[in-house]
């Protein structure tokens, strides 16, 4: 696959804590919370009742990114979800080639100007509904739609997006096996960009992927034991890339410590990744 054909790359990035540490693993660790809306969303039949989940992260550059969602089981009907992505870029200083002069008057060829320019900003932002259903016993099936946007300045690029997902219980043991595509939606062009520019941008691909996974608990949580081991490992084509694999690993112990890791295969500039994490029950009924 061509590197570098498809857009929105923002909708690849981790989502939660748990799925960076555990390698960028999406699809097969189930036990699922209110990120199942961002990640595998037939996990999110998982939850017993609701949640909630919010995360902000610092990117370089002053770059944040923030991820809300919130997800609800209505029992038979099935469990459903809203969620929302927000990437801001912050304040840039507007620049414009052109011809520039020295201090004398001199003329210096073609070069950036910036001052005079004021600032622009930029955003990527996706917000979507999630449904999800426990079929059978073993197989839990679900799928999201988002509206999917980024603006430059005042150029901006609207379009749909829709993940699919499934997550079967084999029966043997704790094995599961889970299929996710994700981001399946129609090429995008930049509008409203006030012809500045030659000619118009050219139509740009969605970041489709495609994913196969699984995960077993190599030790399980039951009453004689507060321990849980999880190994997933999951293998991802994407339609701008060559293939990568993820493995990833977490064990759960005492009831609310999470100790977690993984490796990325075929990336440039990523290998190990590694996280914990602490749960803590603000009252007796509140897990």
């Amino acid at each position: 696959s061509p590197v570098g054909s498809a857009g929105r790359q923002f909708l690849k990035l981790p989502t939660d804590a748990r799925s960076a540490a555990m390698g960028g693993v999406k699809s097969a660790v189930s036990y699922g919370n209110a990120n199942s809306a961002l990640n595998n969303p037939a996990s999110a039949a998982d939850v017993a009742d609701m949640d909630v989940q919010f995360s902000s992260m610092k990117w370089v550059a002053d770059i944040q990114y923030s991820t809300l969602s919130f997800v609800k089981n209505l029992g038979p009907i099935g469990t459903v979800g809203v969620h929302c992505l927000y990437l801001n870029y912050g304040s840039m200083i507007r620049t414009e080639v052109a011809q520039g002069f020295d201090a004398l008057g001199n003329d210096i060829g073609i070069v950036p100007i910036t001052e005079g320019l004021g600032t622009f900003t930029a955003h990527d932002l996706a917000a979507g509904l999630l449904y999800s259903k426990q079929i059978t016993e073993f197989l839990q099936v679900g799928g999201t739609i988002r509206y999917v946007e980024q603006q430059i300045d005042d150029a901006r690029m609207k379009s749909w997006a829709l993940d699919i997902g499934t997550m079967y219980w084999t029966g043997i043991g704790s094995l599961r096996i889970s299929m996710l595509g994700k981001n399946f939606g129609a090429d995008g062009q930049f509008m409203s960009y006030e012809g500045r520019l030659a000619q118009a941008p050219a139509r740009v691909k969605m970041p489709m992927l495609f994913i196969l996974g699984a995960a077993y608990d190599v030790l399980q949580q039951s009453k004689e034991s507060q321990h849980r081991l999880t190994v997933a490992a999951e293998y991802v084509k994407p339609n701008d890339g060559p293939d990568k694999v993820h493995l990833g690993l977490e064990y759960f112990a005492w009831s609310n410590f999470f100790f977690r890791g993984g490796y990325r295969f075929n990336y440039n500039e990523e290998s190990f990744t590694l996280g914990f994490g602490i749960e803590y029950s603000v009252s007796d009924d509140m897990q």
